[in-house]
């Protein structure tokens, strides 16, 4: 296995598909990370810290890309969504994704040091 080297992260609308998610992630091996409500919004807020936050935060400001990702999160946060975030491997990515959409996950992207990505699963073939 690599050593980690991204963030993925998604929108979870439901509360009980959340916390699916992150037994189904568990059971694979992953570790992840809840935000919500007012408490999930201040922790995004942060500039300073360590964990996903601090990545995101990060990756946002240095990008100029601070609208298209931390307010889409934000925004979630306000009216009630999940976020989550999962710390993987470049081959880890597809089956975060899988487990995550199976889950209700959605507007993911995958964190990575000097980048960031839209994510979805790849269409069934046929």
């Amino acid at each position: 296995m690599d050593d980690l080297t991204g963030t993925v992260v998604a929108v979870i609308d439901d509360r009980e598909q959340a916390r699916e998610a992150l037994l189904a992630l568990a059971s694979a091996g992953f570790a992840a990370e809840l935000l919500h409500g007012d408490e999930g919004r201040a922790l995004l807020g942060k500039e300073t810290g360590e964990g996903f936050t601090s990545i995101v935060r990060r990756l946002v400001l240095d990008s100029g890309d601070e609208t298209s990702i931390a307010e889409r999160m934000d925004e979630a946060l306000a009216r009630g969504a999940y976020i989550t975030s999962v710390d993987i491997s470049s081959d880890q990515v597809h089956e975060v994704v899988l487990i995550l959409e199976e889950h209700g996950g959605h507007d993911m992207w995958r964190l990575g040091e000097s980048s960031h990505d839209r994510l979805q699963s790849e269409p069934e073939p046929g």
